[in-house]
C-alpha cells in the first residue's frame, strides 16, 4: 500500500536521491554488481543511518521510507531500468545493469531518463 499524505521530513526527490546514491554504491562494491535483496536492504539501512528520516517525529530507516512511499522495495527498484531483479525460487537478487553509473554524478535528470522502460519495437517473438 502506497501512502501519499504522509508527514515525512524529506521530499520524494530527496529520498530517491539518497536511495539511488547508496544502492548504486553498495551494488558496485558487490561481486558482479549483484546482491541479495535482504543483504542490500540491511547494508542500505546501515549506510544511511546517519541520515535523519522521520515520520511523525519518529526516526525510521530508509527501507521503511521506500516501502511506505512505493509499496515495496521491489516496486521501487522495478521503476528504474538500471536495476534488475532476479527471483530464483525465492532467492531474490538485485543487479546493477549500468555499471558506469556513479553515485557522485547521479542527478535527477539521469534518474528520470532511467525511470521508465521504453519499448522501441513491439514486433518481436519470444521463442
Amino acid at each position: 500500500m502506497v501512502h501519499k499524505n504522509s508527514k515525512w521530513n524529506i521530499s520524494k526527490e530527496k529520498g530517491e536521491e539518497y536511495a539511488h546514491r547508496y544502492i548504486i554504491e553498495i551494488l558496485k562494491d558487490s561481486k558482479n554488481n549483484t546482491l541479495g535483496l535482504s543483504e542490500l536492504i540491511i547494508l542500505l539501512n546501515q549506510r544511511t543511518k546517519h541520515i535523519n528520516i522521520k515520520i511523525h517525529q519518529k526516526k525510521k530507516p530508509i527501507s521503511v521510507y521506500i516501502k511506505h512511499i512505493y509499496g515495496s522495495f521491489i516496486n521501487f527498484l522495478d521503476i528504474y531500468s538500471f536495476y534488475g531483479i532476479m527471483d530464483n525460487q525465492g532467492d531474490i537478487k538485485v543487479i546493477l545493469f549500468d555499471s558506469e553509473l556513479n553515485e557522485n554524478t547521479l542527478d535527477p535528470k539521469i534518474i528520470n531518463e532511467h525511470k521508465e522502460w521504453i519499448l522501441i519495437n513491439d514486433d518481436f517473438i519470444f521463442v
